[in-house]
């Protein structure tokens, strides 16, 4: 769906619909057409009460034919509608598809950095809209431009004088409204960021409730929130008050042509150019004749809608082309492959984030990287998962480039797991061969066992396979967290990050992983985040970062030594560990 403009990708979509819609647009063709039937009955009605009121039979006759004309159109407009459904619904099947089958094969930055609020748009309402557009507009708005010109047609077929008179409003209604809503396009350029920004917004308040509750908080609290309700409700009252006159001008406008063409239907009566069922029918007809462009200009709003959300379609990324590729693609890369930053720097929005940051991780060791909050750590970490790309420097795994390496060859190498673990719908032994469908019982009973997740699971009345809502609501953050760990494992990468993924796990369970997984997997070469520095002093190798830049380097004992920072760092939390409350003794204790 992507490399096209929105006119090609809107083609694409149609594909195979396009006789089907051509017939559906004919029909409402027919239909409007159709509508014009009663409105001749009546006249012809006019004409002969007029000429010989005592014709009771030939009204009656003609009212048949009024209730034929009626049931023809419903039929005809039945029909349209099912032909346009038919083609919308298939239309909604395969463009939600290719929109599923694209994002997952999109590049994994792109992802990291999307907001879920457009993420939803385009999967949800983008699509919606254009099924609503092929169901109902099409045919709605082929009816609204035939039935002005059919009424337009007739007209001119009584006298082209009447037909004059019914569209003289026409161009000072299009020319004023032309002049007011100038700029609308830029309106409706914001319109769609606003509404992105309050859909984000509005999901992330949800999601968060159960906090926000819990601290007896409110909307008002929730600044973001606030912040996009405004910025969207100015947004919306300064487009109102742009295009309600404009609307109303319009309207006006286009409803007053009674104004010109009644003095000149009865200046052509009396002067016998026409006759009196046609007078009764050009003015009835003519009257409401351009009220269907209210339905077009409502529709071409929808239509700009429409183009807007096929733009979202078209401006997705590519897939990777080797998003899918086995692991037996991978470059040629040694067994055991280290790991190199070479003089990376990274910023968020031009705030400097990494600076010159050179770090080695020998292949098959335990590398911890310690720092306080704010230095830089999870960057570093999703720097080399590919969440996000350095703005200068190289990272290297095996010799070959980070850059190098498509989607799959990277995934295939490095495995993440963070504290804040996400879990999807389904069983728990679904979420731990994500990575590895085909991981056998022992290898995930080992994984488990590694991330000291198997007494949790076999705790489970179903173990492993107990069904879990999405993110897991019903486990733990330390269980959560124990099963991203497992996954992560079972991923059998030879490179593995851990960025805090113990973080809800006690000192003594976080000691037992690390013996655990040097055991199992001493090949692996592990990058740590790690908060508790007592669960990480037996590292092969500890980085020390602050303020995005790498200060040290070494072990445990020799950096308590020669490394401030490392050793503040160390004595701080010692002593937090050593602390504890105690009952103040009284005189009376003594």
């Amino acid at each position: 769906m992507t490399e096209a403009s929105p006119s090609q990708l809107l083609r694409r979509l149609l594909r195979g619909q396009y006789g089907r819609l051509a017939l559906a647009i004919v029909l409402a063709v027919a239909a409007a057409s159709a509508e014009l039937w009663p409105y001749w009955l009546l006249g012809t009605a006019a004409g002969v009460a007029v000429a010989s009121p005592a014709a009771g039979a030939d009204l009656f006759r003609l009212a048949g034919w009024l209730v034929l004309a009626l049931l023809f159109k419903y039929l005809l407009y039945s029909a349209a509608y099912y032909c346009s459904h038919v083609s919308a619904f298939q239309v909604l099947l395969d463009t939600r598809r290719g929109l599923v089958r694209q994002l997952a094969g999109a590049p994994l930055r792109w992802l990291n950095q999307a907001g879920s609020g457009e993420l939803k748009r385009l999967v949800l309402q983008d699509v919606d809209r254009l099924e609503q557009f092929i169901a109902h507009h099409t045919v709605e708005l082929a009816a609204a431009l035939a039935s002005p010109v059919l009424v337009a047609g007739l007209l001119l077929a009584i006298d082209w004088r009447l037909a004059l008179a019914a569209l003289a409003t026409v161009p000072f209604a299009l020319l004023l409204q032309a002049m007011m809503m100038r700029g609308f396009g830029v309106h409706m350029a914001q319109y769609g960021t606003a509404l992105d920004e309050l859909h984000g917004t509005t999901i992330e308040y949800v999601r968060s409730m159960p906090v926000m509750k819990a601290y007896r908080q409110d909307a008002t609290s929730f600044q973001r929130m606030r912040d996009s309700l405004h910025a969207y409700q100015t947004l919306m009252s300064r487009i109102t008050r742009q295009t309600v006159p404009a609307w109303s001008v319009f309207m006006v406008l286009l409803s007053a042509n009674i104004a010109t063409l009644l003095p000149a239907g009865l200046w052509l009566y009396q002067a016998a150019h026409v006759t009196l069922p046609q007078l009764v029918l050009a003015l009835v007809l003519g009257s409401g004749m351009l009220k269907p462009l209210f339905k077009v200009i409502k529709l071409s709003t929808e239509l700009r809608e429409v183009q807007a959300s096929l733009q979202r379609m078209a401006s997705l990324p590519a897939p990777a082309p080797a998003a899918q590729q086995a692991p037996a693609s991978l470059p040629d890369l040694p067994d055991l492959p280290e790991v190199r930053f070479e003089h990376v720097f990274f910023a968020y929005a031009n705030a400097p984030v990494l600076h010159d940051v050179s770090l080695h991780l020998p292949a098959g060791s335990l590398t911890a990287l310690v720092g306080p909050s704010g230095a830089g750590k999870s960057t570093v970490a999703a720097l080399l998962a590919g969440l996000l790309q350095a703005d200068a420097g190289r990272i290297r795994i095996g010799g070959v480039a980070l850059d190098a390496l498509d989607e799959g060859a990277r995934t295939a190498l490095i495995a993440l797991a963070t504290q804040d673990a996400f879990l999807f719908r389904g069983s728990l032994l679904d979420n731990l061969r994500l990575g590895r469908p085909g991981a056998s019982d022992a290898q995930v009973r080992q994984a488990l066992r590694v991330a000291q997740a198997d007494g949790c699971i076999d705790a489970l009345p179903a173990g492993w396979h107990t069904h879990v809502e999405e993110r897991g609501v019903r486990l733990s953050g330390g269980e959560r967290q124990r099963i991203a760990i497992a996954r992560a494992l079972l991923a059998d990468t030879p490179v593995l990050l851990l960025d805090e993924a113990t973080a809800f796990a006690d000192s003594r369970t976080e000691r037992r992983f690390y013996q655990a997984l040097r055991a199992a997997y001493p090949h692996k070469t592990v990058l740590v985040i790690a908060h508790r520095l007592s669960s990480i002093a037996g590292a092969a190798q500890i980085l020390v970062m602050d303020q995005g830049r790498l200060v040290a380097h070494g072990a445990h004992a020799d950096l308590l030594l020669r490394c401030p920072l490392y050793h503040d760092l160390w004595q701080r939390q010692f002593d937090s560990e050593q602390w504890h409350i105690t009952e103040k003794k009284t005189h009376a204790d003594h």
